[in-house]
């Protein structure tokens, strides 16, 4: 498949060669505008008279009122110092050339290429020379003190704020270019990845005319055909349960009055009206495992979840008695969330139910409620066969069983799927793990309610 042409390598290109650009502008700007303003005072001071001057001390008393002028007469600025040079680079006063200088007064300026006798040349002297009575030579060498040949600290400091400039510059651009339609992007995925089939990248990232663009698009147009794939599917499912409930209710009148006639024997009829009341379950779990996804139809008020399951406990004893085991509670009291009562005791009834199924005779299914800072955590516990390793992820999908004896009939395999799925309408979650000395914990855990 051939790619789409890149335009957002371009728009990379084009920032980074725009932010080289603007970094090389800004970076000759401020080594001029700190260069022009340390260099005043110096630039002053060559084009002074001070040169003259020395060299009339020099030649009217010597090298010793040379040294006193430089010492205490010379009107030097602060931030020049003037360096008065023998024919062996060594300054009147005994003070030593900067480092940085060395070079420069050595090549430059004491062995500067001498004057040819008879010669129009003239080689460059980047000091002037102040010739004493005894015809010594003298370089006059007034330096920057603020600046130096490689620079000075403003001058890196000017290119330290260009380039900082420059770097936060060209971040935001590529920020609001990439990370932020990256992030609508990631923030639409993880909405339709936890159900939110109404999901989508906003119309300013998919309008783009680059490869975010087209991924934005084409993430709305996958959004869109699984949303409708997944409303087709629970239309079919409704649509399923209610064109086979009708004729199971005509099965069962017809049953009745084959009953009435006593035309069919006691064990037939029982059978048929075993068969019909589970055809019945599954159609009923069917139909509420598909009316979970419409998230909008839940209601939402607040309960007092340890409230909720003790009066579920106190059903179900009913149940544990005739398998026969113990069904206990231990709820912290004041355990409020907000939720849907009736599914959230549906989907603790699916769970407490198996457990109470599979647990043997004469042990407990024990159920433990309890706040954990902003969550509530729910557990029931029983002392059955347990679940293999590779199941226990995989015990919450739809259909999906724990081996048992193949005339076990009971379960139509969506209780467990129908209490996840409640469990996540409500902002929570499920997980089974094995129980320490045997048996099966499963435990839920929802958001509890944050009161005023």
């Amino acid at each position: 498949m051939k790619l789409p042409y890149q335009r957002l390598y371009l728009r990379m290109a084009f920032y980074i060669g725009a932010a080289l650009l603007a970094f090389i502008g800004l970076a000759v700007a401020s080594v001029a505008a700190v260069a022009s303003f340390q260099l005043e005072s110096y630039i002053a001071t060559r084009q002074s008279s001070l040169g003259q001057t020395a060299a009339d001390v020099l030649a009217s008393g010597g090298r010793a009122a040379l040294e006193k002028w430089l010492r205490t007469d010379a009107a030097v600025p602060s931030d020049v110092t003037i360096f008065i040079l023998d024919e062996n680079g060594d300054d009147i006063l005994g003070r030593r050339v900067p480092p940085s200088y060395v070079n420069f007064v050595r090549h430059s300026v004491i062995n500067a290429p001498p004057e040819l006798a008879n010669s129009n040349y003239r080689p460059v002297r980047l000091a002037p020379q102040l010739i004493g009575p005894d015809n010594s030579a003298y370089a006059f060498l007034p330096l920057p003190n603020r600046i130096s040949v490689w620079g000075s600290p403003a001058t890196a400091a000017g290119l330290l704020i260009a380039a900082l400039l420059v770097i936060a510059t060209v971040a935001w651009l590529i920020a609001r270019t990439v990370g932020r339609p990256i992030g609508e992007l990631q923030l639409a995925v993880r909405e339709l990845a936890l159900g939110h089939t109404e999901a989508r990248v906003p119309a300013t990232i998919t309008r783009r005319r680059d490869e975010l663009g087209a991924l934005a698009a084409d993430f709305n147009s996958m959004a869109d055909k699984l949303a409708a794939l997944l409303a087709s599917r629970q239309q079919l499912m409704g649509e399923l349960s209610h064109e086979l409930r009708s004729p199971l209710a005509r099965l069962q009148a017809a049953l009745a009055l084959a009953e009435h006639r006593q035309s069919i024997g006691t064990a037939e009829r029982e059978r048929i009206e075993q068969e019909v009341r589970r055809m019945n379950l599954v159609i009923g779990d069917l139909l509420r495992f598909s009316r979970l996804d419409a998230a909008a139809a839940i209601e939402r008020r607040l309960i007092r979840l340890d409230s909720l399951l003790a009066e579920l406990v106190r059903d179900e004893e009913i149940e544990a008695s005739a398998h026969p085991c113990g069904l206990e509670l231990r709820a912290t009291p004041g355990l409020e969330m907000i939720g849907d009562p009736g599914l959230l005791r549906s989907g603790f009834e699916n769970i407490v139910r198996n457990a109470i199924r599979h647990a043997p005779a004469d042990s407990v299914v024990e159920v433990v409620a309890k706040r954990d800072g902003k969550r509530l955590r729910v557990a029931i516990l029983d002392r059955g066969p347990g679940v293999s390793p590779e199941l226990l992820t995989r015990i919450f999908d739809p259909y999906v069983r724990a081996p048992k004896s193949p005339d076990d009939t009971s379960g139509t395999g969506l209780g467990l799927a129908i209490a996840r799925r409640v469990f996540e309408v409500h902002g929570g979650s499920v997980v089974a793990m094995p129980r320490p000395g045997g048996g099966l914990t499963v435990s839920v855990e929802l958001p509890a309610a944050e009161l005023s």
